[in-house]
Order: C-alpha cells, then sequence, then structure tokens
C-alpha cells in the first residue's frame, strides 16, 4: 500500500484482519518511520477471536483474563434479571454489565493446540 505524502514508491505498513468469512474486521496502519507492535497485534487477534467465542465485547488495552462487556440487554425482562440477579455480572447501569472471564477458558478456547 502507498501512503500519500509518505513516499511514492515505498509500501506503508498495514495489517489486515480477516476472518475466516474473508470479512476484513479490523485495520492497523503504521508509518515507514515507525515500527509495528507485535504484542498489539497478537491482543487485537485474540480479543476479536475472545469476542465471537462469548458473545462479549472487549474494553480497549483487554487482555485475557481482564473483564468483558456483556451485550446490552434485549429487552425490560432481561434488564430486570441482570440487575437482580446473583450471576457473576457486574452491573454499573441498566445497560453496562461486565464479567470476568477466565484467562485459562480463553486461550483454551482460542489457541489451537
Amino acid at each position: 500500500m502507498i501512503q500519500p505524502g509518505e513516499s511514492k514508491t515505498q509500501a506503508v505498513r498495514a495489517v489486515f484482519f480477516l476472518d475466516p468469512n474473508e470479512t476484513v474486521r479490523a485495520i492497523i496502519y503504521y508509518p515507514l518511520s515507525l515500527g509495528r507492535n507485535f504484542d498489539e497485534l497478537y491482543r487485537t487477534l485474540i480479543a476479536m477471536q475472545t469476542s465471537d467465542k462469548f458473545n462479549v465485547a472487549t474494553p480497549a488495552d483487554w487482555n485475557p483474563g481482564d473483564d468483558v462487556i456483556v451485550s446490552p440487554a434485549g429487552s425490560c425482562g432481561v434488564t430486570e434479571e441482570r440487575m437482580t440477579s446473583t450471576e457473576d455480572l457486574d452491573c454499573k447501569d441498566w445497560f453496562f454489565c461486565t464479567k470476568k472471564l477466565d484467562k485459562d477458558l480463553v486461550l483454551d478456547a482460542i489457541l489451537k493446540k
């Protein structure tokens, strides 16, 4: 890829994440003067796979073992159930809940051994 204003002949470093259905899920661009952060690339890949596998969202700087964000409730009944349940949810409000997701559970489900 060529980035305007960067160089007319040298490629810009770009990383594309494609899922098994060949859908582009993320794109990260790095200028020629900046090296890539492979820890961040790995973290991004694991976070996207975790989101898919466990139907959750991952907050900024998430790493396996950190809390994940649970999808918002789809009805008033589910909202009430979440707010009064003893389930392992930490609800800040009716629309924002997080939960613990064990690091070993995530890595065992994601990584191929």
